[in-house]
């Protein structure tokens, strides 16, 4: 289905997309705090292959702090550090829990490690996700596609 980015946070790397004609219920947000060696499952399309979802274990919650998309301003965002494949094509899907409820959202993956990934945790993006929720209007992206 078409969609349209209704907002963007390039601090924290996260877009909100309206998608008109979606009839499916949006996923429920863990409200707690991840706790190391928690199960975890990382879900999506990678290498813009089939859905596939690859069990994960959280190894840690931490404050990182880096540039944002643009290299503009430092941030720090909270995330979890997991062990589990990450691959191009997972960034901006979920991190569930056992439940199916969101831990978090994949951003990366560690570029010596290919069993080591990262994902904002459901705090970091909650309000995001909630101002996105209700946004209409298109917003932009400058040059992130």
């Amino acid at each position: 289905l078409p969609a349209t980015v209704v907002l963007f946070d390039p601090g924290r790397d996260v877009a909100v997309l309206a998608v008109p004609g979606l009839r499916r219920p949006a996923l429920a947000f863990n409200a707690e705090t991840a706790e190391p060696g928690a199960g975890a499952i990382v879900v999506g399309y990678p290498k813009d292959g089939p859905f596939r979802p690859n069990a994960a274990r959280i190894n840690e919650d931490q404050d990182a702090r880096g540039l944002d998309i643009y290299g503009e301003q430092t941030v720090v965002r909270e995330i979890y550090a997991l062990r589990g494949l990450v691959e191009q094509g997972n960034s901006g899907g979920p991190l569930l829990d056992l439940q199916g409820r969101v831990y978090g959202v994949i951003f990366a993956a560690a570029a010596d490690d290919k069993n080591v990934g990262y994902a904002l945790t459901a705090q970091e993006v909650a309000s995001q996700a909630a101002a996105g929720a209700a946004a209409t209007r298109p917003v932009s992206t400058r040059t992130c596609n």
